[in-house]
């Protein structure tokens, strides 16, 4: 019988590719657009921050356009839902919470927990649909466990050919979104197609021009798509004013240095942003170093900095830990344990030192030790967590990192 799919189709040339490769793998393919929350600001609010228009990058008229045309073109049923209330509650709200408590924030991580494979995985496989494809770059290996092994969890009691869902890093490791997804289970997994993981963004491009697609020219999306400005702050600055308030920048030891404009337009890590006046505290120094955001202490406003080593951290705390192999036992893994803070960021080698478990997966605290110090690990974002991998993700590409799981970075 064939596969029923259904595309999640942004108006992006990534999704567009995906819904082409997936009608020519013979897949009985339907094509999605999400319509998410927008902002609503009057003429006077977009003439002030020198906007003429706005709509969310991912759900605009253009790329619904975008999207419909190309759906049009491979001949594929389109639709359009919306999304927009738990977007906001999920995302938009998880952001601004985040920020005004003085925490640094993933959105895109919670949109893909509870937007994307959440809610309208649900909602596809509520319709009937086999699998939800998206453009991420990533890619899933599928492996087949022995059938006489014993049976360890619910997933494989319902699944009695075994099967273990790995997660990898994509082809491009330029375009990788996999710290993205470290909160999918194998249930999910089973579910989800990435067809896009196995090519670099050049080829994507190429065929989207050899196939003739609206999307073929598209702009790159950016990953925050619920603002239109690529800097956050003006979004912070529109939607919780009353957290940005002017403060003392103080040094570790107390000193009052300087002045900030307002806590939650600062990330651990910083280097810029804040005035620091320090000739009266340090006039015996001829040249002093730059500072750098080492803490905030939202009850008082002020925000404290340091130099470069003071900024650099070694330990920290992860919660809400999910593990995509639920068997995973995280003390074993040590030898070979690899960690990510950021998108994009340097994977860094670290152990696990401390383990605390109130239940399996999103209960569980790990205490993480790096083997070097490392700049701008902040409360709030994202920790994920790799190993190194030889699994064949296509015929000239071997996967080098595989993603185990993640959590989100408390204490440091």
């Amino acid at each position: 019988m064939t596969k029923k799919v259904a595309v999640a189709m942004s108006g992006g040339v990534d999704s567009g590719v995906a819904a082409v490769l997936l009608v020519n793998q013979g897949y009985k393919v339907t094509g999605f657009h999400l319509h998410l929350w927008r902002e609503s600001l009057s003429v006077r609010k977009l003439t002030s921050y020198g906007l003429t228009s706005f709509e969310n990058k991912c759900c605009d008229i253009k790329s619904l356009e975008a999207a419909r045309k190309t759906a049009r073109r491979l001949g594929i049923p389109f639709y359009v839902i919306d999304f927009a209330e738990i977007f906001k509650k999920k995302v938009v709200d998880y952001f601004l919470e985040e920020y005004a408590a003085g925490r640094t924030p993933n959105p895109c991580v919670m949109c893909n927990k509870y937007i994307k494979f959440g809610e309208f995985l649900k909602y596809i496989r509520g319709l009937g649909f086999d699998y939800l494809a998206t453009g991420h770059y990533a890619c899933i290996y599928e492996e087949i466990q022995n059938p006489k092994s014993k049976i360890q969890n619910k997933f494989q009691i319902q699944n009695p050919k075994f099967k273990t869902y790995h997660l990898l890093e994509a082809k491009d490791k330029t375009k990788d979104q996999s710290y993205f997804l470290y909160s999918l289970s194998q249930q999910q997994l089973a579910h989800i197609l990435f067809p896009v993981g196995e090519y670099t963004k050049i080829q994507v491009r190429k065929m989207a021009k050899k196939w003739n697609l609206a999307v073929a020219e598209r702009p790159e999306s950016q990953e925050i798509c619920f603002f239109p400005e690529n800097d956050y702050r003006p979004f912070l600055q529109r939607q919780i004013p009353e957290k940005i308030v002017p403060g003392e920048v103080i040094d570790a030891s107390g000193r009052v240095i300087g002045r900030h404009f307002g806590l939650p337009l600062y990330t651990i890590g910083q280097r810029h942003g804040f005035e620091v006046n320090v000739k009266c505290q340090m006039s015996n120094v001829k040249s002093i170093p730059p500072f750098y955001v080492i803490g905030k202490d939202v009850k008082k406003n002020q925000l404290v900095v340091g130099f470069r080593k003071e900024a650099e951290q070694k330990e920290f705390w992860v919660e809400k830990v999910n593990w995509i192999n639920p068997n995973i036992k995280p003390q074993t893994l040590n030898p070979k344990l690899l960690v990510r803070i950021r998108h994009q960021g340097e994977l860094l080698k670290c152990k696990i030192q401390n383990a605390k478990f109130k239940s399996q997966n999103e209960n569980s605290k790990l205490k993480i030790i790096l083997d070097d110090f490392y700049r701008g690990i902040a409360p709030g974002q994202a920790a994920v967590f790799y190993k190194k991998s030889k699994i064949q993700i296509s015929k000239s590409k071997i996967a080098d990192f595989e993603v185990l799981g993640g959590g989100i970075i408390t204490q440091i």
